[in-house]
């Protein structure tokens, strides 16, 4: 006879032990499978394939304007370095610079940057990038690959010339390149870069492959060229620390009436109001007093100017019947531009930099112009005409003699 008694029917399911032995052995699995996935990534300095780079850097050897790179042996266990760079100067007194680099293996030494033959890294602030050839994070390197010529402002095809077998250096491998300028060359302001060299040795330490890389660079400072007069009376500006030690004297006379004024792609005209405005000659080069310039020379108007944008450049030129009766002086100046850098967008680590080499020492481009009389011409043309007067006289004289 079945029973009918009050049996309370259990829900379907594990008990609370067999619960509990599951979840032990469900959290011993993730922990192995975690403890597995942890074993696979790789350590500080290790690749996704087991091996292992690190990098040093080295100083280079300075001999006037030769740096010279010499690679030891690489160690594998040896730590990343950095700053390892050294300077070297540029000026009208040196045009020439040599970058010699050498190791003692046999090993490929490949230039920085990889174009070495047409750009040179510009130091860049701001967090690096993805590594490149003026981008080496391993090394500390955080540059922009620029083009030389465009840096140094010049129209010139000028590039470091790899020149062969660094000269006595030891057997391995060696390189050496040479850069030759030109007075020409030499930019508006100062400009600095840095070039280099580095090499990579393959190593084998327990079981990992090591990948030991060295750089060597050498920052380069090119000094600006020296503010100059022509005998046509072209001014050409430049805003290095030492290119203008005194202001720059021309002078304007019925014969040679017009004075032009090259402020260049990095400078301005200052006053800026020029046509109608100059600076007081007199007082302190660093200010600009502005004066009328129809006080002292009344009959001038715009038309005197003309403007070249593409050069930044201005020409004055005063009719010979305008001159003044009496001698008369001004000044103008031209000055380094300043920009904002932008902070952002792809142009911001280039802007930057600019900002870097604006903090250099400049100095401004003062041009002293006197105006001479215009009487003083006429009357030397009217001794002119009365001593061609009185030997044609003299003449007729002797022939009717």
């Amino acid at each position: 006879m079945a029973r009918s008694g009050n049996l309370q029917q259990r829900p379907a399911g594990f008990n609370p032990k067999t619960r509990k032995l599951i979840a032990v052995c469900l959290g011993g699995v993730l922990l192995l499978s975690s403890g597995h996935v942890v074993a696979q990534q790789p350590g500080e300095g290790l690749r996704q394939n087991g091996s292992q780079e690190s990098y040093k850097t080295v100083t280079p050897t300075i001999s006037g304007t030769t740096a010279t790179c010499k690679f030891p042996q690489a160690d594998a266990s040896g730590e990343g370095s950095r700053d390892g760079s050294g300077s070297l100067t540029l000026s009208k007194e040196n045009l020439i610079a040599t970058l010699q680099c050498s190791s003692e293996e046999t090993t490929t030494i490949s230039p920085i940057p990889q174009d070495l033959a047409k750009s040179v890294c510009v130091r860049s602030k701001g967090v690096s990038g993805k590594s490149n050839s003026c981008n080496i994070e391993g090394a500390g390197l955080n540059g922009t690959e620029t083009e030389l010529r465009a840096l140094l402002g010049t129209d010139r095809d000028i590039q470091w010339i790899k020149t062969g077998t660094a000269k006595g250096s030891e057997p391995g491998s060696n390189s050496e390149w040479t850069l030759k300028l030109q007075e020409s060359d030499l930019p508006l302001s100062e400009k600095s870069f840095f070039v280099g060299c580095q090499h990579a040795k393959a190593s084998k330490r327990s079981e990992t492959d090591v990948s030991t890389k060295s750089a060597c660079t050498v920052n380069v400072t090119v000094e600006a060229r020296a503010s100059a007069a022509a005998e046509n009376n072209v001014v050409t500006c430049a805003y290095g620390q030492n290119s203008n030690p005194h202001p720059l004297k021309v002078e304007i006379t019925p014969q040679k009436n017009t004075v032009t004024l090259q402020c260049g792609s990095e400078g301005s005209l200052n006053p800026t109001s020029y046509t109608t405005k100059y600076c007081d000659a007199q007082e302190d080069m660093s200010k600009c007093t502005e004066k009328n310039f129809a006080d002292i020379l009344p009959s001038i108007v715009t038309s005197w100017w003309t403007s070249d944008n593409e050069k930044s450049s201005v020409k004055l030129t005063v009719p010979e019947t305008d001159f003044p009766e009496s001698e008369q002086q001004f000044r103008l100046r031209c000055v380094l531009n300043k920009t904002k850098p932008q902070t952002s967008g792809p142009n911001a680590k280039i802007d930057q930099n600019a900002e870097t080499q604006s903090t250099a020492s400049t100095s401004e481009c003062n041009v002293i112009v006197t105006v001479k009389s215009g009487s003083s011409a006429s009357s030397a043309s009217q001794m002119v005409a009365a001593v061609s007067g009185a030997g044609a006289l003299v003449g007729l004289l002797v022939v009717s003699l």
